[in-house]
Order: C-alpha cells, then structure tokens, then sequence
C-alpha cells in the first residue's frame, strides 16, 4: 500500500523577503502601506519575519474597506 504524502504546511511566520510575493505586490508598496501596520518579529541577529495571520487580518480589512461587492 502506497502511503501519500503528508499535506503542506504553511509556516506561520513568514520572512520580509517572502513577504511581498505572499501578497501579491511589490516590495515598495508593502514596505509604504502595510509594513507600518504590522509587528515584526526578529528571527536571529538579522532576520525580520511577519506573523502570516496579521498578514490575512490586513488582506481582510483592506478588502473590506476597498473590494468590490
């Protein structure tokens, strides 16, 4: 019997350089409008990484607040 694989797990913190593409923007434009909104959490001497539930929450405001019905 052919075991599958396990199911992908989506990490919970994400890292700045992931960040963007996890959006679906440029660089620029999370670094103006949605890096301030958001707590960074350090990861070792030089990493910054970004809780991907914050990231969801900020999605869902902005889209409340700029979608289309």
């Amino acid at each position: 019997m052919k075991q599958s694989a396990p199911p992908a797990l989506l990490p919970r913190l994400i890292r700045l350089r992931d960040v963007p593409y996890y959006l679906g923007m440029d660089k620029n434009r999370f670094n103006a409008e949605v890096r301030p909104h958001l707590i960074e959490i350090p990861i070792g001497d030089q990493g910054i990484a970004f809780d991907r539930i914050d990231l969801d929450a900020w999605v869902d405001d902005y889209k409340s607040r700029n979608g289309r019905p």
